[in-house]
């Protein structure tokens, strides 16, 4: 086969040799093209999701050392001198969210309602109020159409 082949080479012109040449150029070039840009893309794509994962552990872990760093009283208890409601008021009011509902609920509980807030804002302050001493038993959150989320959600302080 390679005496065929050596044998079409040498019964080609000069010419003809030079566009062989540039042909087989021109097919490896495409080859490598081919073959190398997805896996260049694929590589890429892990890069950008290694870095995304990266930053999510470390979101994660921090979340977690927060919510380690339990105070040695609970601000719930603390919170005896000011009446549940008030306080969440104050509360919310402070990170920028208004309470559509805030009802007292006997002693040390109330229920609250939230129209819309961002999801995020929304999660960080029930977050922090568990990380204050203060339990969630019902919680409902439903999403609006423009990204929003509304909130019913009754709370109680820690210990009751």
């Amino acid at each position: 086969m390679t005496e065929g082949l050596q044998n079409w080479w040498t019964g080609l012109s000069q010419r003809e040799r030079w566009l062989v040449a540039i042909a087989g150029v021109l097919a490896v070039g495409v080859l490598v093209w081919g073959l190398g840009r997805p896996a260049v893309a694929a590589f890429v794509d892990l890069e950008s999701r290694h870095r995304a994962a990266i930053e999510r552990e470390g979101r994660v872990a921090a979340k977690v050392q927060l919510l380690a760093q339990r105070p040695a009283t609970s601000v719930a208890t603390a919170v005896d001198a000011v009446a549940i409601d008030q306080y969440l008021a104050q509360s919310a009011g402070e990170i920028g969210l208004t309470l559509d509902r805030n009802e007292a609920r006997g002693q040390g509980q109330a229920t609250i309602a939230i129209a819309t807030a961002r999801a995020p804002v929304l999660t960080d302050w029930l977050a922090s109020l568990e990380g204050q001493g203060f339990v969630i038993d019902q919680l409902t959150i439903t999403p609006a159409a423009d990204g929003t989320v509304g909130l019913t959600a009754e709370l109680r302080k820690g210990g009751q």
